[in-house]
């Protein structure tokens, strides 16, 4: 069978809302650019998000709580968190450096990293809709964290604090306030904070498509296939694929959590973990308010977001397994009954849950920037559960890097040098 060979200025490797993004900031930069990607749309972790696009959302998964919630962690006697205990020791030296991580002072330096990114995430989310004929899909409506006790408030005092000091705004009710604040919740709760500056994506599935057809409208390349090595050479890269190769002057490696298959071959070994998480879609029982915003239940560690005509999308926890293991439903099954409780959720509308794998890095930062020892190799990978949201700008960001102009964020934080001397997994 006969070979397909193609040339490009870049190549981007991954299509969800990150490698979307990197292809079309650079097309707009002038290169020529082909976009490897199997075109699974339901297998992109973008495709699963809860749609949130927030100032607020600067805080790694590990906190300085994790300690007390530790020993609830191993028993898997917490919503948040799920371990597939026999899959531990292949994410031991994440988990050790994940550990170190729930300090105080990490927890601060990490979001004031990232600040500067999630203050430039709705503009740019709000750019890329209008140009993809979908904006639509896109409204500023806020987001509402629910706290069930005053206790479990006050333990978010610290998250308070933060947001405060990076001047995100927030609001606190209590009372019959949170119930007119949200008409669709049925449980009671002490505390709610809401989020103003914050986006909701109606369908983020439908975002990344929409994404994906302006790019091939601006004349991006779309090659529908993975990658399987890539290769290094005198005048740049050779980027390998079943059906032949792509060379090109530069690579951007945009895979998510799959992103260790690629870079391992080159020497790179980063200290990553799949954060599975699981969502499925119900509707709403007859003459139910509608859910007019995202909320997070504190108390269930799961999210409720709408996503239009009816539906809710109900999330899950985090789940730490092999990306590849089989699905293990109790968690999005336990998180569907909490939400039963919070509004009013009718029938199912998915045969069956859906489950994806966000990148996690131990510090909670992403891998944003040039490979140390090879050039022309860009990263931008390890965003955890801020892809979507953050996606449209790490996008301008890695053209930056692609064409020597300075970032329009401070990538330094997120440099991927920062990874390379931990122990290899």
């Amino acid at each position: 069978m006969q070979q397909d060979e193609r040339t490009a200025d870049i190549v981007v490797v991954g299509g969800g809302m990150v490698g979307l993004s990197s292809a079309i900031a650079l097309k707009d930069s002038g290169l020529d650019v082909v976009l490897c990607d199997p075109g699974e749309a339901r297998a992109r972790t973008s495709y699963g998000n809860a749609g949130v696009v927030s100032r607020g959302s600067i805080f790694p998964m590990s906190s300085p709580a994790l300690w007390g919630k530790l020993p609830a962690y191993l028993r898997n006697a917490d919503a948040g968190l799920r371990l597939r205990h026999l899959h531990l020791l292949r994410v031991m030296p994440w988990a050790a450096h994940f550990l170190a991580s729930a300090r105080t002072s990490a927890w601060r330096r990490a979001a004031a990293a990232l600040a500067p990114l999630t203050d430039a995430a709705f503009p740019e989310h709000r750019r890329l809709a209008d140009r993809a004929g979908v904006p639509h899909l896109l409204r500023e409506s806020g987001w509402v964290k629910l706290y069930r006790t005053e206790e479990a408030f006050a333990g978010a005092a610290l998250e308070r604090e933060i947001l405060a000091h990076h001047g995100v705004p927030f609001e606190i009710f209590d009372g019959p306030a949170i119930q007119a604040l949200e008409p669709a919740l049925i449980r009671p709760f002490a505390r709610a904070m809401l989020l103003p500056e914050t986006g909701a994506v109606g369908d983020p599935g439908g975002l990344v498509e929409a994404s994906e057809k302006l790019f091939a409208g601006l004349g991006g390349r779309i090659l529908p296939t993975t990658v399987s090595r890539l290769e290094p050479e005198a005048e740049g890269w050779r980027v390998v694929h079943p059906g032949g190769t792509v060379r090109a002057r530069q690579v951007v490696l945009a895979t998510g959590a799959a992103a260790n298959e690629l870079s391992r071959p080159l020497g790179y070994r980063f200290a990553f973990a799949a954060e599975r998480g699981y969502h499925r879609h119900y509707a709403l029982l007859p003459g139910s308010p509608a859910l007019t915003r995202p909320i997070y239940d504190t108390g269930a560690a799961s999210i409720l977001s709408p996503m239009g005509e009816g539906r809710v999308r109900v999330l899950s926890g985090v789940e730490v397994a092999d990306r590849h293991a089989e699905p293990d439903y109790r968690q999005i099954e336990a998180a569907a009954k909490e939400a039963a409780g919070t509004v009013r959720l009718g029938q199912p509308l998915d045969n069956r849950p859906w489950l994806g794998s966000r990148p996690s890095t131990p510090d909670g930062l992403p891998v944003i920037g040039p490979a140390p020892r090879h050039k022309g190799l860009i990263f931008a990978f390890g965003h955890g559960h801020i892809g979507l949201s953050t996606g449209p700008i790490t996008g301008r960001l890695v053209a930056d890097l692609a064409t020597g102009r300075t970032p329009q964020v401070p990538v330094a934080a997120f440099a991927p040098g920062r990874l390379l001397g931990w122990p290899r997994p």
